[in-house]
C-alpha cells in the first residue's frame, strides 16, 4: 500500500514538473523573471530528487 501511494505521488511530481517546463518553455507561466528562476530552480530540484530515487541502470 505505502508503495503503490508512493509511486503515485511521484507520478504526480513528475507530471507537475512536465507541466511548469512546458509552460516555462511557451512562455505561459508569469513573465516575471524572479519567478521564473524560482520555477527553474524547482524544476532542476524535482528532477535531482527523482534521480536520486529511481535506480541506475548500467548496459
Amino acid at each position: 500500500m505505502a508503495v503503490t501511494a508512493a509511486k503515485s505521488v511521484m507520478a504526480f511530481r513528475v507530471l507537475t514538473m512536465a507541466v511548469d517546463l512546458c509552460r516555462l518553455t511557451t512562455r505561459t507561466m508569469n513573465v516575471n523573471a524572479g519567478h521564473e528562476r524560482t520555477s527553474k530552480a524547482r524544476i532542476i530540484h524535482q528532477i535531482q530528487l527523482i534521480r536520486g530515487i529511481t535506480p541506475h541502470i548500467f548496459f
